[in-house]
């Protein structure tokens, strides 16, 4: 028997089993005709529809009852389904996050494990209100709104500091970002998998990261190897507790004095260190760099921006075997970062490990080409390259991110499409163009220390300490 006389044997036995009169088409052309009006634009009528009404110009018939009855069957997921979604804009993920009161974040290793955990509550204004960060093993932090409690577990302790003097954040400007998402991010798919979960696939560049967002929520319930939720936290999520056993020393204001043990004292010399630190850096003092990190990375071991610099303090020294080692720190706290793997890549370069730092550098290129149409993708390498970001002593301008971010292309490329800060903007839109198109043709790496660099304009932008 043929495919096509199956199909009508099939739609005869349907047609016998529907009762002689046609209220059946009739209620199925109803809900065809109401779930098209929704999804179809003035202009077109949808395609279900169309195919409907032809069958059902000889609706009196059990046949085309029938026929009717399947199509709808057919068409059900774009049709019946109010799950579907209208065309997806960054737009809606942008006002989307305006109702966000709550973010639950977490960073799991390879074999599942917590790496990170933050819960964080968002007031009206946009800005974070009450925040908990859980870093397993000995690391958590509690903000109330008013106190920061800092837990040390390896030490029983916990300690209290008003959150003007010490606060603990995910992202400090959050409507920064995304304004950022909103006018430079970029729809990378729509219908991506996400473990098995549809999502549309976009590109953060401030993040320096893709994103997966929920079709239905327009939310992203993924960033890089972050997971986002927006569920309400259990109740004393944000509660300070002391628990039984633990020493508390309270620092806040008007606190009566308590004797501090000397491995606080060892914390609080650590942070102090650390700022001196990136100062030392920024002005290549690369030796009082490296003692300070130290003896940093020594006392908090989680500092990721404290390895990463001292990594560079000792790549500035020509010692690349012990940056590449700081550098691996990082990464393996942080999992891949355009930046770091970036700073690896010309680590293990300058060591003639091709091999290895082809594989990093070729994680970095393609966020660096990016970067040359969207120039905040630059923020992390700019934030790495010049610590002094950190506390707004350094802004770069935009045509300094560029040129820089041109420096780095031809460092690990070797190649060299003329780009010029002060020449004419479309000889340079040229150039960015055929950046572009040489990535696109499987542009390879090429570790080239002695590349011609352009100069990096002078900018009125720094300041002095």
């Amino acid at each position: 028997m043929s495919s096509k006389e199956t199909i009508e044997e099939r739609l005869q036995e349907l047609g016998r089993a529907i009762s002689s009169d046609d209220s059946t088409v009739e209620n199925v052309m109803e809900r065809i005709n109401l779930s098209c009006a929704a999804e179809r634009d003035s202009h077109r009528q949808s395609r279900g529809e169309l195919i409907a009404r032809r069958i059902t110009m000889n609706r009196f018939t059990k046949l085309a009852a029938a026929a009717v009855i399947i199509i709808a069957v057919a068409l059900s997921i774009t049709l019946f389904d109010r799950s579907v979604t209208p065309t997806y804009a960054i737009e809606q993920t942008v006002e989307a996050f305006k109702n966000v009161r709550f973010l639950h974040l977490v960073r799991r290793d390879e074999i599942g494990q917590v790496e990170d955990e933050r819960w964080i509550e968002i007031g009206a204004h946009g800005r974070q209100v009450r925040y908990r960060q859980d870093t397993p093993p000995n690391f958590l932090a509690v903000e109330d709104g008013e106190t920061t409690a800092v837990y040390h577990k390896d030490e029983n302790t916990v300690v209290l500091w008003s959150n003007k003097d010490k606060q603990y954040q995910w992202i400090a400007d959050l409507g920064a970002f995304l304004e950022n998402l909103r006018q430079e991010g970029k729809i990378v798919e729509t219908g991506a998998d996400y473990h098995g979960q549809t999502a549309h696939k976009v590109l953060w560049p401030m993040m320096n990261a893709e994103c997966y967002v929920d079709p239905r929520t327009k939310l992203p319930i993924a960033i890089g190897t972050t997971e986002l939720s927006y569920e309400q936290p259990a109740q004393g999520t944000f509660e300070i507790d002391v628990p039984a056993g633990f020493v508390l020393v309270d620092k806040r204001p008007g606190a009566a004095k308590t004797e501090e043990p000397d491995w606080l004292r060892d914390q609080e010399r650590a942070d102090r260190y650390f700022h001196q630190a990136y100062l030392a850096l920024a002005s290549g003092d690369y030796d009082e760099a490296v003692e300070l990190f130290e003896y940093v990375v020594e006392k908090q071991p989680r500092r990721n921006w404290a390895w990463f610099w001292l990594g560079k303090a000792y790549y500035e020294q020509g010692r690349y075997d012990i940056a590449s080692e700081k550098y691996t720190e990082v990464l393996d706290m942080m999992g891949d970062q355009p930046y770091c793997n970036f700073a690896r890549g010309l680590a293990y370069g300058a060591k003639g490990l091709d091999d290895a730092a082809r594989e990093d550098l070729s994680k970095a290129l393609p966020w660096m080409i990016r970067a040359l149409r969207e120039p905040t993708g630059a923020a992390m390498f700019e934030y790495a390259d010049d610590p002094r970001l950190r506390e707004g002593r350094y802004q770069p301008t935009e045509q300094q991110i560029l040129a820089r971010m041109i420096n780095r292309l031809r460092i690990v490329t070797g190649q060299n499409f003329g780009y010029e800060p002060g020449a004419d903007a479309e000889e340079n839109e040229r150039a960015i163009t055929d950046w572009e198109n040489w990535f696109e043709a499987g542009g390879e790496i090429k570790f080239t220390l002695d590349a011609e660099l352009v100069a990096v304009p002078a900018g009125s932008e720094q300041t002095e300490e």
